[in-house]
């Protein structure tokens, strides 16, 4: 009786970690701190580093960046004794041009495509007219409306304002459905968007694409033919074209709101655009350094530890700052590989090195849809049936608004889609070393930002490798010129970076590997 408090304290003990604290991890886990941190940091976030972009110089700066330090410290190449892994990507660059009355206008500012609905050929038109169809509303039955009315749009180039009252009855896709079906020449649609961009956007229309060689969605570019063009335009361009018809977009507003009637006219104009897309080969890198492991037979599995190095590059049409300095997105994940590569290396010089191998994978192309790491399927220089977990690392240099008890948090997401071990030790490990809260609210299916298949860990997982995703969550400098070194909390970053290290160094010298025990969703 007197041994039951003992005993259930053990219990407890033994509930909240199963394995004690490693004083050799710990004692190799003091080079990820602060100063090492920032001395990294400090030159992949640089101006002079102009957003680290895949497929640029600055992006291949980077990655020699990092393979000179695994050089450095000690690390082998993985690529047949070299670090760097070639991809072979297309950028898909659009060219586009708005003329009106010989006054051109600046793309992207005043107007746009979509790159995603220009071909490679593309498209050139010109037009003497242009029918003007107010907000391109057809409404039958007892209160029939017809913006359209009496004007056939065959042919003609349409211009539309882009929203208005009447839009649950004839919504957007029923209004390009309309066109063309009548083989409308092309559409001008006034979109107060045009003058109002999100970042969001303005990336998207900036930024080109880019695709793997060899891709189903390469090919798909590749057999495009080219549709009815949608051309979206600003006010000024708006005016410029209604100038010719003695009225401008205030006014035209005005009219159709006052009147309640269609108003549609055609006017007389001198009006030229063309757009199309083309082809470059780029060959960005996935930079990979390897520790071949201690015990002869468990050398064989590998844990790989991953985190993307690439950002957004530069935003041409911003005002002021113009430089994606990707401080947290994702230098701050990089910063963790290295310094977690540093970690090891110092356990291999001191004898003490991981059972199992460690693969370091920096992954280029990411932002530009996980290009890196999907190439690295594909290719694999380590066989993927080798590689027993990925963790991989993006974005653990700052803190959110979202409720925490203290910033002392990271979200994982993923331990537990495939292996119920991994889940264990991710946790486990946590609570013997660095008692972080794991924040696992992301972890869902229904979360709406599906962060589960956004970085690169989730190729992995496709693979039916167990993964988990580290990151501490969005903030509002994210994909912003404003993502700044300034902004940074290293020691945040160091403890997280530890949690991940400390994972990684339970993994890699377990009796046994995590088991799989479920099954793809």
């Amino acid at each position: 009786m007197k041994n039951k408090p003992f005993l259930l304290i053990l219990l407890l003990l033994l509930a909240t970690s199963s394995f004690a604290q490693n004083k050799d991890a710990i004692a190799f886990a003091k080079v990820i701190n602060s100063t090492n941190a920032k001395e990294h940091l400090t030159i992949l976030a640089s101006d002079e580093w102009r957003g680290r972009e895949a497929g640029t110089v600055d992006g291949q700066r980077a990655a020699q960046y990092i393979a000179d330090y695994y050089q450095k410290i000690g690390i082998k190449g993985a690529n047949n004794g070299g670090y760097m892994q070639e991809v072979t990507a297309m950028r898909i660059p659009l060219s586009e041009s708005l003329q009106v009355q010989k006054m051109s206008f600046k793309p992207v500012l005043d107007f746009f495509n979509i790159p995603g609905s220009v071909s490679l050929s593309g498209f050139h038109l010109e037009a003497d007219s242009i029918l003007f169809a107010g907000y391109g509303i057809i409404k039958e039955g007892f209160e029939s409306y017809n913006d359209f009315q009496n004007q056939s749009v065959t042919g003609k180039v349409v211009m539309l304002l882009g929203s208005g009252s009447r839009d649950e009855t004839f919504s957007f896709q029923d209004k390009i459905k309309y066109l063309s079906f009548h083989k409308a020449k092309a559409v001008l649609m006034v979109e107060p968007v045009v003058d109002n961009k999100s970042d969001g956007l303005l990336q998207h229309l900036t930024n080109s694409q880019m695709l793997l060689e060899g891709s189903t969605e390469l090919s798909t570019v590749e057999k495009m033919t080219q549709s009815m063009p949608l051309i979206y335009i600003g006010q000024r361009v708006a005016d410029v074209l209604l100038k010719s018809a003695n009225t401008n977009l205030v006014a035209i507003r005005k009219k159709l709101t006052e009147n309640n009637k269609p108003y549609p006219f055609v006017f007389k104009t001198d009006f030229s655009a063309s757009a199309s897309r083309a082809l470059e080969t780029v060959h960005p890198a996935n930079v990979l350094g390897f520790i071949p492991g201690s015990d002869p037979i468990l050398k064989d599995e590998v844990i790989l530890l991953s985190a993307h190095y690439d950002h957004l590059g530069i935003n041409h049409y911003s005002v002021g700052d113009s430089i994606n300095n990707g401080a947290d997105d994702n230098g701050s994940g990089t910063t963790g590989l290295l310094l977690m590569a540093d970690a090891f290396m110092q356990a291999v010089k001191a004898g003490k090195g991981p059972k199992r191998s460690i693969l370091f994978m920096a992954t280029t192309g990411e932002e530009k849809g996980l290009l890196g790491s999907s190439w690295y399927i594909n290719h694999a220089v380590i066989s993927l049936n080798k590689i027993i977990t990925n963790l991989n690392v993006d974005m653990i240099g700052r803190t959110d608004t979202l409720s925490h008890s203290d910033n002392n948090y990271i979200y994982i997401i993923g331990a537990d889609k495939l292996s119920s071990d991994l889940d264990r030790i991710v946790k486990e490990t946590n609570a013997t070393y660095t008692k972080l809260e794991l924040d696992e609210r992301y972890n869902v299916r229904n979360d709406p930002f599906q962060l589960y298949y956004r970085s690169d860990h989730y190729n992995f997982a496709k693979q039916g490798i167990p993964v988990t995703f580290y990151f501490s969550g969005f903030h509002s400098d994210y994909h912003k010129p404003s993502d700044e070194l300034s902004k940074i909390d290293f020691d945040l970053l160091c403890k997280r970076t530890q949690l991940i290290f400390y994972t990684a160094w339970e993994l890699a010298n377990a009796k046994t590997k995590p088991t799989v025990d479920k099954k793809m969703e």
